[in-house]
C-alpha cells in the first residue's frame, strides 16, 4: 500500500475534522474517531467525496479496550499505521477550581491526558514493530502560560507536553517519532463554548477578543503543520512544543544553536 494511513482522534468536529478532510484531499488514507454517531456518518460522507477508502469508527479515547480494539480493526483492513494524532480533546470546566464541577474537571484531565496515554500506549508497540511511524500530540491553551479559570484543561495539555518529551527520549534510538502541536486558536465548538456559555462569558471574556483582534487561524492551518512533521521537516524537535504561530526557517535555525538545546520544552529558569 503506497498511501499513507493516518489516524485521527476526535474528528468529528473542529480542528480534528478539519484535520480529516485536509488529508483525504491529499491522498492519505484517513481513518478518524469520534463518539457521536451521527456526526461520524457526516464527515465520512464528507470524506467519500475523495475515496471510498477512508473510514471513521466509534471510540472512546478513555476506555482503551476501545483503543485496542479500533487499532486491531485498523491493522487488520490496511496492514499499517503511518501517523497518529492524538487530538480528541474536553474543555468543560469552567470557572474557579473549586467551584467547577469535579465531574467536568476529571473529564477534561481524562479525555485529554489520559486518553492521550492510552492512544499511544496502544499504537507504539505496533509501530515499533513496524520499525517506524509518527505520533502527533495536540497541546495547547494553558501549556506555555497560566490558563485561570480553565485549570483542566491547561493542566492537561501541559502534562501533555511533558508525557512527549518523556516519550521521546524513551524512543530515542527506535524510528518511533513523537511531536506536540500546538494548533492555535481555532473557530470550532470548543471556543464557541467558552465565548458563549455563561461560565465562558464570565471568566473566558478574552477570548472573544482575540477573535476580534484576529489572531486566530485558518481550519488548514493545524492540518498543514502536522503534514510537515510527516514530511520530515520538524524532525530537530521531536519531543518539543512546536506552534503554527513559529516560522519554520527560524525554527530549524534554532535547532543548529548549541545556546537553544532547551528551546521548545518546559523548563525552569534559574535565576540563581
Amino acid at each position: 500500500m503506497n498511501k499513507k494511513v493516518i489516524f485521527i482522534t476526535g474528528a468529528t468536529k473542529g480542528i480534528g475534522r478539519n484535520m480529516a478532510n485536509y488529508f483525504a484531499k491529499r491522498d492519505f488514507i484517513v481513518v478518524g474517531s469520534g463518539r457521536n454517531e451521527q456526526q461520524l456518518k457526516e464527515v465520512r460522507k464528507e470524506l467519500l467525496q475523495y475515496s471510498g477508502d477512508h473510514r471513521m469508527v466509534a471510540m472512546d479515547v478513555t476506555n482503551l479496550e476501545e483503543v485496542k480494539s479500533t487499532l486491531k480493526y485498523v491493522i487488520d483492513t490496511f496492514g499499517k499505521i503511518d501517523v497518529w494524532v492524538n487530538n480528541a480533546g474536553s474543555f468543560q470546566a469552567i470557572g474557579p477550581t473549586w467551584e467547577v464541577s469535579p465531574d467536568l474537571f476529571k473529564q477534561d484531565i481524562e479525555t485529554n491526558l489520559v486518553g492521550t496515554y492510552h492512544c499511544a500506549a496502544v499504537v507504539i508497540p505496533f509501530m515499533l514493530e513496524q520499525q517506524e511511524g509518527k505520533i502527533v500530540n495536540i497541546v495547547g491553551g494553558g501549556t506555555l502560560d497560566a490558563f485561570p479559570y480553565g485549570n483542566g484543561y491547561g493542566t492537561s495539555k501541559t502534562a501533555i507536553a511533558r508525557f512527549t518529551e518523556n516519550l521521546t527520549n524513551e524512543l530515542q534510538d527506535t524510528s518511533v517519532e513523537v511531536y506536540a502541536l500546538d494548533p492555535g486558536l481555532n473557530d470550532t465548538d470548543m471556543t464557541k463554548y467558552q465565548r458563549t456559555s455563561e461560565e465562558g462569558k464570565k471568566y473566558l471574556a478574552n477570548v472573544e477578543k482575540l477573535f476580534e483582534d484576529n489572531v486566530d487561524v485558518s481550519p488548514e492551518h493545524a492540518p498543514s503543520w502536522v503534514e510537515k512533521i510527516i514530511d520530515d521537516q520538524l524532525q530537530a524537535f521531536q519531543g518539543r512544543i512546536v506552534t503554527v504561530y513559529d516560522n519554520l526557517e527560524e525554527l530549524n535555525q534554532k535547532a543548529s544553536q548549541a545556546d537553544q538545546a532547551d528551546y521548545g520544552y518546559l523548563r525552569w529558569k534559574d535565576f540563581s
